[in-house]
């Protein structure tokens, strides 16, 4: 078996900082771009990548130079860039009327990118004997992709592609396919200033802001007194998790759609954790995220520690449990299925707090 990665290209530098829909204009990387394929590089570094393959537009070709780092082959192949976006072509995004099964009436179809695309891979995986990276774009990654997971040519663009997001696949000897990861981060979760980013993107209001900070805090408090009885706590995945809980809190189902706006982003093992911040049953339904590649469920208990968390923050003030209950009971009085879902809830939250308090002892 070998390893085939597909990653999308850094930030872009657009000049006049508003975004555009960019098939084949030549822009080259933004300075967070480039960090962005900082973190590829070393993610890459104790890979065993016998080459890196680019397309020829600058900022697939910067992305693979830095990520190489002087050590790997770096190639060109000019069947890896863009979608050409016909009248699309670098208008800003919001004069854009388009809905997901959208195309350009001029520009070049998805069923020929994706055979163009198709056609190219197969070549690089004949004159390559090992390990591959193929740097491209969203556009034509995603048509790609769709082949292997369950999801039409004509929706592929809701497949999770984010800057320098890696999708990793296995190339069978006899040529089958099949995506392992989609669309993820060079590195588990987002630090601090990255959610802040994320935040903005997700237009995540400054009172919720607030909340998922103070719920950050006591999710760390917990993790602190945790470690210091002897338990493994992942704490880049707890303080994310924790930091983006109510990313949609604006949303209907703000749990289901938190979740699916991290894959997005592409940090895939954040969504399950956050998925199940307001109901812990959710924890066993991840299929719900829609997306291609559901992530696994790796980390009960900091999502147990996050739901705790959250259940003890009112706002941005430290409540019990039962003062938590006690309010929202009230908002669910006069529904019977309501009342019911919610006194199912708070026999969870006592059943982890209990666990919780547990292994404190």
């Amino acid at each position: 078996m070998r390893t085939l990665y597909i990653i999308r290209h850094g930030e872009v530098a657009f000049p006049d900082g508003k975004k555009r829909c960019i098939g084949r204009t030549d822009l080259p990387l933004s300075e967070v771009g480039r960090r962005h394929a900082e973190k590829l590089r070393v993610y890459f570094a104790d890979r065993p990548i016998e080459a890196v393959y680019a397309s020829p537009l600058q900022r697939a070709k910067e992305t693979a130079q830095i990520l190489a780092g002087g050590r790997i082959s770096c190639r060109r192949k000019e069947g890896l860039t863009e979608l050409f976006m016909g009248e699309w072509e670098n208008l800003p995004l919001a004069e854009i009327k388009k809905e997901l099964e959208s195309e350009p009436l001029t520009g070049e179809k998805r069923s020929d990118g994706v055979k163009r695309f198709s056609a190219c891979v197969q070549e690089i995986m004949e004159e390559t004997a090992g390990d591959v990276a193929v740097v491209a774009h969203a556009g034509i990654n995603c048509c790609y992709l769709s082949q292997f997971l369950d999801i039409s040519l004509e929706r592929s663009r809701a497949l999770a592609q984010p800057y320098c997001g890696i999708s990793h696949l296995t190339w069978g000897p006899d040529g089958r396919v099949q995506v392992e990861e989609l669309g993820r981060q060079p590195l588990d979760s987002p630090d601090a200033e990255e959610c802040e980013t994320i935040w903005d993107k997700y237009r995540t209001p400054d009172r919720v802001r607030d909340h998922c900070r103070a719920v950050s805090r006591e999710a760390e408090a917990l993790a602190e007194r945790l470690t210091g009885k002897g338990h493994e706590v992942r704490r880049d995945i707890l303080t994310a998790a924790a930091l983006l809980h109510d990313v949609t809190r604006q949303r209907e189902d703000h749990p289901l759609e938190g979740a699916k706006a991290v894959l997005r982003e592409g940090y895939p093992l954040l969504a399950p954790v956050i998925l199940c911040h307001h109901d812990w049953e959710r924890r066993l339904k991840a299929e719900q995220i829609p997306g291609g590649k559901v992530p696994e469920f790796r980390f009960p208990l900091e999502a147990e520690i996050l739901y705790l968390a959250d259940k003890y923050t009112r706002g941005t003030d430290r409540v019990s449990l039962k003062e938590r209950f006690a309010e929202s009971a009230v908002r669910c009085a006069g529904s019977g299925e309501a009342t019911r879902n919610h006194a199912r809830r708070y026999q969870e939250a006592q059943k982890i707090e209990d666990h919780i308090g547990g292994l404190l002892k």
